[in-house]
């Protein structure tokens, strides 16, 4: 029997694996599984884990149908393992999607193979199904598309209303009290045309910040005080959670900036009853604040793309500019971007760690906008529990 091959096949907590194998398989990105001709699952790597959603106890020793023909919208990924163990001569490649236990779906890339050696039947000893996430690139095209169609909806919205707002005003029969609307109207939405070009100048040309010695907990306080005004007609909570960290050099105006936009965003996907949260913590460097909703989450498909330009979460025909604030308000899918070119302008760090909530697992899915409403959960805290969103921003300002 060919070592290589046989090593392959033995579990990763194996002890007769050799140790350069095991980190093989453990470091790769691509999934890897690997079966018995019989069908049984033998062994998945961590990234097929990660991949599929699953943990090692739902896969090892059972068979590939137990694990993945009991769901419908699964049985193509469930018939390249059908088709392999029926058919030994050459190498399959197929692209198939999979829909995980939280209800997203991955687009999957899969090859698969027989290793050719004796140890179960002749031609037919055992199967390697190797996989490659695509999600993220399937999505790009998707996102472009939706991309140009946000700006579109940015540019087009605004200057209709002022256009329609125009015409209105022409007519001198119109009520004082109509024309007052329509300046109101035509104002507003050439702020809102001013507010684009600010911040894709802002981003083409970050402003310079100038540190000054403050107390950043009080600063933050100050910052969400405020935001928890302009958002007062929201049943969201807005608690803040910060240590005293004595006096750092930093420029409150980027604070507010990064801030403002996080806890604004944080707003917007969290459901009525819920909860964001904003607290910091010290590090060697500096401190790191932490936004921190329990909102709907936002979809893998979307995670890749959210620092760029013109991408919104929301299906695009059901996207609509609210009042800010506002559950599932659109944003000008600028602002992330915006914050992105300040981290790399300014030299800090922004991560973020989102787990979409379970019961709305796409774009299209609908979270009801208040947690009293939802059917899914009983409360607050079972809403806490299906998903949200960490942004995590780590400011360079020694004491």
């Amino acid at each position: 029997m060919n070592d290589g091959k046989r090593s392959l096949l033995l579990s990763l907590s194996s002890p007769d694996m050799d140790p350069i194998e095991k980190v093989i398989l453990r470091s790769m990105n691509e999934g890897v599984i690997t079966l018995e001709c019989s069908g049984r699952l033998f062994t998945a790597n961590p990234a097929a884990l990660r991949i599929l959603g699953l943990s090692e106890e739902e896969i090892g020793g059972r068979h590939f149908e137990e694990v993945f023909g009991s769901e419908p919208k699964n049985r193509p990924f469930s018939e390249v393992f059908v088709k392999v163990t029926k058919n030994s001569d050459g190498t399959l490649h197929q692209e198939v999607p999979f829909t995980r236990g939280d209800g997203q779906v991955v687009d999957l890339e899969v090859t698969s193979s027989c290793l050719e050696f004796d140890a179960c039947t002749p031609g037919l000893e055992s199967v390697v199904v190797v996989f490659r996430d695509m999600t993220a690139i399937k999505s790009l095209e998707r996102m472009k598309r939706r991309a140009v169609n946000h700006l579109s909806h940015e540019l087009k919205t605004p200057l209709a209303i002022i256009l329609a707002s125009m015409e209105r005003l022409k007519n001198k029969q119109a009520p004082e009290e109509d024309n007052s609307r329509d300046f109101d109207r035509m104002e507003r939405n050439v702020r809102r045309l001013t507010d684009i070009q600010s911040i894709v100048e802002e981003i083409l040309d970050p402003p310079d910040f100038k540190p000054v010695p403050l107390s950043p907990s009080r600063v933050v306080e100050e910052i969400v005080g405020r935001l928890r005004s302009e958002s007062a007609h929201r049943a969201v909570s807005l608690v803040t959670k910060l240590p005293d960290s004595g006096t750092r050099s930093l420029d409150p105006d980027l604070l507010s900036a990064v801030l403002e936009t996080l806890v604004k965003n944080a707003i917007e996907n969290t459901p009525d009853q819920g909860e964001v949260l904003v607290w910091a913590e010290d590090s060697a460097s500096g401190i790191i604040v932490h936004v921190t909703d329990y909102g709907v989450g936002i979809t893998i498909a979307d995670q890749e793309f959210i620092f760029e330009g013109f991408h919104h979460t929301q299906a695009t025909d059901e996207y609509s500019s609210k009042r800010p604030f506002d559950f599932n308000a659109g944003g000008k899918g600028l602002e992330l971007l915006r914050i992105k070119a300040l981290s790399e302008a300014c030299g800090f760090d922004v991560s973020f760690e989102s787990s979409r909530c379970k019961y709305i697992p796409t774009a299209r899915d609908h979270c009801p906008g208040a947690i009293s409403e939802c059917s899914d959960v009983q409360d607050v805290l079972g809403c806490r529990e299906t998903g949200g969103t960490s942004f995590s921003v780590a400011f360079k300002c020694p004491g």
